[in-house]
């Protein structure tokens, strides 16, 4: 959502000033008037600056959330005031962030809760990020609600952090094989090639198909780019479809290996947004509608936002859930033994943990499967060059005596 800098005037005549976070101008405009404040000036906030090149670092990540949630309840903990402490939180090495922070403190000074205030700003401040203050502020524990954010934030990052560790030394070596084969088609093989033309002699098949790729290569290089930038435009537009996201998603958890791991990694995700939620005092049938927008796969969120319909009837979370068939047994009976004993928070905590352990341990084993048959693969490909570039060199010898 587009940021807008403003400049208005109080009742007392005061000049005041920061930035607001709408999705027009005119929006912006009526968000600043609802403050009781005389809009002065109002533009578009540019998102690059020449002092730093902070236009590389206008979005806001989860680990700037992270620190400063973190920071945050530590300030609150030890008894300052939450302005002074959104105060000392101002300076941030991301100026989008920074400046999020300037308009969150005015809007706090101003007589506004922190959760209606971060709620201007959703690209940062996530459904469950809001809830969770608010239920702070409500039971009046803030700073308790902050340290479970930033708990939950952090197990999230590192077990993301652990499945693109894992997967760094396949594409590093999927990404040099093509470039050795780009180069190899592009300039190598069309200079071998000319030699072999030169003697007129018939060359073999794996070569005239390796001259051929090469050939196609540079000469409609062109359209082949242009027809790649076109699938992938034509899967993200797909993919944006109802059909299309469901069709993708089901067959994404039905990948070998890939699945079961996406399946542990959104099991985790659920458990712990659903036990941090709960743990905060939120109530069941609210948490399952903030889990719903958690959930990326749509089977999965369908699911989830049925179980909230059942759960709102009167039914128990975990039979709404039994009824599904999409979870594993484990999934259903932690959370029953939860209900039963009033540690919903606790079995969903365990369970989170249980899934995010047998996840890293699923990605530790296929990357570590995955070495032997990247290596095979290099192997059968320099191979097969190596033979489509010397079979012809024994037909040249014949051909030179």
């Amino acid at each position: 959502m587009p940021l807008f800098s403003y400049k208005a005037k109080n009742n007392l005549g005061r000049y005041q000033s920061g930035v607001i976070e709408a999705p027009t101008i005119d929006k912006a405009a009526v968000v600043v008037r609802e403050h009781g404040l005389f809009v002065v000036s109002l533009s578009p906030k540019s998102s690059f600056s020449l002092n730093g090149l902070s236009g590389l670092r206008s979005s806001v990540s989860d680990q700037d959330v992270a620190n400063f949630t973190l920071h945050l309840s530590t300030m609150l903990e030890t008894g300052l005031p939450l302005t002074d402490a959104l105060g000392n939180l101002e300076t941030q090495p991301n100026n989008a962030f920074a400046d999020i922070i300037t308009a969150i403190k005015k809007d706090v000074t101003g007589g506004m809760s922190l959760s209606a205030a971060m709620s201007k700003y959703p690209k940062c401040f996530k459904p469950i990020y809001i809830s969770m203050v608010k239920a702070g502020e409500v039971s009046g524990q803030v700073s308790e609600g902050l340290v479970r954010l930033a708990d939950t934030m952090e197990k999230d990052m590192e077990l993301k952090s652990k499945i693109k560790g894992a997967m760094i030394y396949p594409a590093i070596v999927v990404v040099a094989m093509l470039g050795v084969g780009g180069v190899m088609m592009t300039f190598v093989i069309p200079q071998i090639s000319e030699v072999y033309k030169s003697f007129d002699s018939a060359l073999p098949l794996p070569t005239q198909i390796l001259i051929s790729i090469s050939e196609f290569t540079r000469n409609y290089s062109l359209l082949v780019l242009a027809g790649i930038i076109g699938l992938v435009f034509a899967f993200r537009s797909f993919k944006k479809t109802k059909n299309g996201d469901y069709l993708i998603n089901n067959f994404m958890f039905k990948l070998p290996v890939f699945g079961e791991i996406n399946k542990e990694v959104l099991f985790a995700t659920v458990s712990r947004t659903m036990g941090t939620l709960v743990g905060s005092g939120i109530a069941i049938l609210d948490a399952l509608k903030i889990s719903a927008d958690v959930v990326g796969n749509n089977f999965y969120r369908d699911s989830i936002e049925e179980a909230a319909l059942q759960v709102g009837k009167g039914f128990p979370f975990s039979l709404s859930l039994r009824n599904s068939n999409l979870y594993p047994p484990i999934f259903t009976q932690m959370i029953a033994i939860g209900e039963e004993t009033g540690t919903m928070d606790k079995s969903l905590e365990r369970l989170a943990n249980s899934f995010e352990s047998t996840a890293e341990r699923k990605i530790k084993n296929l990357t570590t499967a995955l070495e032997p048959v990247l290596i095979i693969l290099m192997g059968i490909g320099v191979g097969g060059l190596a033979i489509a570039v010397l079979l012809p060199m024994f037909n040249l010898v014949n051909v030179i005596k």
